[in-house]
């Protein structure tokens, strides 16, 4: 049903001069780096369908980020450094991996074709992924049903995201949400999925686990990569890599251009995204990593509706001046030096600057009393820098071998939050607010990794200190915190045979408290951490009767402390929530060549998930957006020898109570109530080919939600989210070696 609104104009110009001048460098860069020739012979990849060539024999005393796949072990931060290693590396997790944790690799990001983070991580199970802008620029994430509940509507702040080993939010302690996220996923060449605690490697902030996307690592040969993308809501983008290898030097740049309208009315966007990666190769044992990335969007905000209007209409929007703008610049270096055949030690420093700022009017109170329309703007600029040391060392024992690890990290984050907030009018202010806040944090981990015949056994123990000073700019209040927090983890696998092992875990986690919880006011509160204790066991198989792979993991995790929102006092915080989640996860692949049908593989992921509060006034109620059922499949036929391919895949959400108080019906305006069930088909057919040594094609044609199920998400205060009806989509690659 058309909106009877009138689109207005994308919002301002959207490209900085900076962001020019980065894409000049860029393209001189490539054009530099296209005369160079490589250090070694020319290489060719194999046709498609080919298997890749077996890796060079390396030393398994000698520790690398480019370990074989198979039973090896993975590196806790999965980064790779060339295509070769990385096709080695991102096949599936080693058997005996001591927890949950899930590889969507380069095959399955390539032929997924998507614009969605929900199409690409729901071939982890327990990770359910909520819609807001169409676009995946403020994507909210859980897993294992740890979601922000009666927060409101944070995004993804209770598990960590990382893009090559480096945290994605803006500020990782005071701001883990990812109110910008300065990252598209054209980038994407696979994504790391680790369920459960990660604390002693990663820190706090990831009680249900981390996300690492992994990007396009520098190819051996001078080679140019394009795609691009379009959708049938007039969404297209737009990826060009260019990068090769000459000697000891390799590089690659990429640029990422998206704009669209989304489904919505009123929801243009436009984004850039800018990236240069380095590896110089100083000797034969010290290596230097860099990468330089900027980042910027504007787009327009289609907010939520209430039921009447979603009934009337879901496309439209009635928020036309909403907007939102945000920028990043990041860069981070690493230095990486065998400091003999069997320790290794690395020096990794990152920093990153930006800003956003949401433009928003609403027609509703916003826990005003007199229901005045208003117009808020919330500009909030964050820049953190760290420096992180750590060093490996494998050794020879009696029956065995260890791996010890050894970290610091000094990390500081400066976040500014101003709230203004006026009558349409725009010269009665309703709102004023202006908070500077400080956190400087430490960090020192230990791990060691025992290897005893068929058992890995690995104890470790991080610790942490977080200092927060914070000050109201605008009356002078100041409040100061400090913590200091262990963090003790073990992680238990058994090898039952060639093809089955056992593995167990607890780690235990906190989370300081962020920026907004803190209260900056003329009676501060006094509020602490919030703490976890994360148990899993599992079971993992691998090719059964060369036919079936299952992983089966069941978690438990006991959340307290946990920060709510006083429903007494507007945007003051207190330590009066407690939950527990625990539940069962089940992964299954197989590949049905065994038994004569080549090329067909079939997979699933189910989860069961029971999340509750344990205190307080909502003690026994469900856990606010958590489903207790989370389904996902898929189907995939490929002819080896056209390289034609088809593939079907499908999510499965349960009903999930959108509040604390497990209101059932969907009130008037939207902003609570149960969340009806849904299901989701997607099909995609592709075609890649070698058109000769030097070009590859890629095509695809992709079908989203084809069976157009209409779908939403009520969110506190914000009201109806639909879900995007059925759209096709539109994909073309080509790959140019020179």
């Amino acid at each position: 049903m058309p909106s009877s609104l009138a689109r207005t104009s994308p919002p301002v110009p959207f490209a900085r001069a900076a962001a020019t001048a980065a894409l000049l460098r860029l393209a001189a860069f490539a054009a530099v780096l296209a005369n160079l020739a490589p250090a070694q012979s020319p290489t060719t990849n194999p046709p498609a369908g080919t298997p890749a060539a077996a890796p060079k024999p390396q030393d398994p005393q000698r520790p690398t980020t480019q370990q074989p796949a198979g039973n090896a072990r993975l590196p806790e931060v999965l980064v790779t450094e060339s295509p070769e290693a990385a096709e080695r590396q991102l096949t599936e997790v080693p058997i005996d991996n001591p927890g949950g944790r899930d590889l969507i690799g380069p095959r399955e990001v390539r032929e997924a074709g998507s614009m969605s983070l929900q199409d690409l991580l729901r071939r982890s199970p327990g990770v359910f992924v909520q819609e807001e802008t169409g676009s995946d620029s403020l994507p909210n994430i859980a897993i294992r049903g740890v979601t922000n509940g009666a927060e409101g509507a944070w995004r993804s702040i209770n598990l960590g995201m990382y893009a090559d080993g480096i945290p994605l939010a803006p500020a990782p302690y005071g701001g883990p949400g990812n109110s910008l996220f300065p990252f598209s996923l054209e980038r994407v060449y696979a994504i790391d999925v680790q369920r459960g605690g990660g604390a002693v490697r990663y820190g706090p902030n990831n009680v249900s686990g981390v996300v690492n996307f992994l990007t396009r690592p520098i190819p051996d040969d001078p080679t140019l990569y394009t795609r691009l993308r379009w959708d049938t809501f007039d969404n297209m983008s737009a990826y060009m890599a260019f990068g090769g290898t000459s000697g000891p030097f390799g590089a690659l740049a990429e640029v990422v251009y998206k704009e669209g309208e989304t489904f919505r009315d009123g929801g243009d966007y436009e984004i850039q995204n800018y990236a240069l990666k380095t590896r110089y190769e100083l000797s034969k044992s010290v290596r230097l990593f860099a990468q330089l990335e900027t980042y910027d969007e504007a787009s327009r905000l289609a907010d939520g509706l209430t039921l009447a209007e979603y009934n009337r209409d879901p496309k439209q929007t009635l928020s036309p001046q909403n907007r939102f703008a945000g920028q990043q610049d990041r860069a981070n270096v690493k230095l990486e030096w065998d400091v003999g055949s069997n320790t290794l030690f690395e020096l990794i420093t990152y920093y990153y600057d930006g800003n956003r700022t949401f433009f928003l009017g609403s027609p509703t109170s916003y826990g005003l009393t007199n229901n005045l329309a208003f117009i808020q703007t919330t500009p909030r600029p964050q820049r953190t820098v760290a420096v992180q040391p750590q060093l490996t060392h494998t050794y020879a024992l009696a029956g065995g071998t260890g791996e010890f690890h050894v970290g610091l990290r000094y990390l500081q984050e400066d976040i500014v939050r101003t709230v203004s907030r006026y009558l349409v009018n725009g010269t009665t202010q309703l709102r004023r607010t202006e908070e500077q806040y400080d956190y400087y944090t430490g960090s020192a981990w230990i791990e060691n990794r025992f290897r005893f015949d068929a058992w890995t056994v690995t104890p470790g123990v991080r610790f942490e200190y977080v200092q927060i000073d914070a000050k109201n700019r605008i009356n002078g209040v100041g409040v100061e915190k400090d913590f200091t927090e262990a963090l003790p983890g073990l992680t238990v696998a058994r090898r039952m045979s060639e093809t089955w092992s056992l593995f167990g875990g607890v780690q235990s986690t906190f989370a300081a408290p962020q920026a907004p919880q803190i209260s900056i006011t003329t009676n501060p509160q006094d509020i602490s951490a919030q703490y976890a204790w994360v148990y899993e066991v599992g079971s993992r198989t691998r090719g059964l009767d060369g036919l079936l792979s299952t992983d089966l993991t069941l978690y438990h995790i006991d959340y307290s402390d946990r920060l709510v929102q006083d429903p007494a006092q507007f945007d003051v915080f207190v330590n009066a929530g407690s939950s527990r989640h625990r539940g069962v996860e089940l992964g299954l692949t197989s590949e049905l060549a065994a038994i004569g049908l080549h090329g067909v593989e079939l997979w699933s992921n189910t989860s069961w998930n029971d999340s509750k509060f344990t205190n307080g006034a909502f003690d026994g109620n469900d856990f606010a957006g958590a489903p207790t059922w989370l389904a996902s499949w898929g189907a995939r036929y490929r002819h080896e020898r056209s390289g034609l391919w088809l593939g079907v895949d499908g999510l499965y959400a349960g009903p999930a109570f959108t509040d604390a108080a497990n209101t059932r019906d969907i009130a008037a305006n939207g902003t609570v109530g149960l969340r009806p069930s849904y299901s989701l088909w997607n099909c995609n057919v592709g075609w890649d080919t070698r058109i000769d040594d030097k070009n590859d094609v890629s095509f695809l044609i992709g079908g989203r939600n084809i069976f157009d199920e209409e779908y939403f998400e009520p969110r506190a205060a914000r009201g109806i989210f639909p879900g995007a009806p059925v759209s096709l989509v539109f994909q073309v690659g080509v790959t140019h070696r020179f």
